[in-house]
């Protein structure tokens, strides 16, 4: 299992690049207004790909978590287990990560 440093690090690679996809997205916007799409084919490519990166990378950190809290990781109680429950279809969710990838 990995330390902490490794998944804050990646936080912040994953909120950079959504920054930079949400100005793409602006711009697309913008030149579709002049009826150019040429931009979408880009912006579909990039959001699919970071997609499937940040759910694998949410749903290994939320297991590293939960497997490092030992027998309390897995109780309702420590609200870790609600966290993993919700967060584990998110690689599924549009399609797998290994077709997204």
């Amino acid at each position: 299992m990995a330390v902490i440093a490794p998944h804050i690090a990646n936080g912040i690679v994953i909120l950079v690049t959504f920054r930079l996809l949400r100005d793409l997205s602006k711009q697309s916007d913008s030149l579709i207004k002049s009826n150019n799409f040429k931009m979408l084919s880009i912006l579909h490519h990039f959001s699919s790909g970071l997609k499937a990166i940040a759910s694998e990378m949410m749903y290994i950190g939320n297991d590293e978590l939960r497997q490092s809290c030992g027998g309390a990781g897995f109780s309702m109680a420590s609200g870790i287990t609600g966290i993993f429950l919700n967060a584990a279809p998110v690689p599924t969710y549009e399609g797998v990560n290994v077709i997204m990838l």
